[in-house]
């Protein structure tokens, strides 16, 4: 499957799939990554497959929540958000490191408990704002501008579309920096 195909098949999910929560879609993914951790390191991750665990996430039990994740204050890379926004021509004058401690699928866990603690912390607050879609700062100043799968995954690969190279070739990590940027990105 290439890029195109898989932005084509995440902008057809709304024809198949009824959306959900995106804590609880979240909480799916984290789940069915968990569970098949031992089966999925050993294989390369590939577009089918990421689609496929996307899909699954939207029917798929939760996990449940972690109240040890509430206290997860920063994205797994902070940084990420500045080397991916940049014009190529200026790329000199930017940070561009990768602050992540964790690669791969620990990096995607990672930033599934980021966003699940985040979600969490806004219910009731921030996610009861009506232009909540016009960007809000949760509670530790992080910005969102997506709060469902639909678009988080539309807006998140609209930017990798827009900004990356690096969809050529594809990890684990691959899942937390689409959701990353569909955090993001409006």
């Amino acid at each position: 499957m290439t890029f195109d195909q898989f932005i084509k098949e995440i902008n057809k999910l709304p024809e198949t799939f009824e959306n959900r929560e995106l804590e609880t879609f979240l909480l799916a993914i984290y789940k069915n990554l968990d569970d098949n951790k031992d089966i999925y390191i050993k294989e390369q991750a590939t577009l089918d497959m990421i689609l496929c665990i996307l899909k699954e996430s939207f029917t798929s039990e939760p996990a449940e929540f972690d109240v040890d994740w509430l206290n997860i204050t920063q994205t797994p890379d902070p940084n990420r958000m500045s080397r991916i926004f940049t014009a190529p021509e200026l790329k000199d004058e930017f940070d561009r490191t990768n602050y992540a401690e964790k690669f791969g699928m620990e990096f995607t866990k990672d930033v599934l408990k980021f966003q699940i603690s985040e979600l969490h912390k806004m219910r009731g607050k921030q996610l009861d704002d009506e232009y909540r879609y016009f960007g809000i700062s949760s509670e530790t100043g992080s910005l969102w501008y997506n709060f469902d799968p639909f678009t988080n995954l539309e807006c998140g690969t609209r930017c990798m579309e827009d900004n990356e190279d690096a969809t050529e070739k594809i990890d684990w990590s691959f899942i937390g920096n689409l959701l990353e940027d569909g955090r993001v990105y409006e």
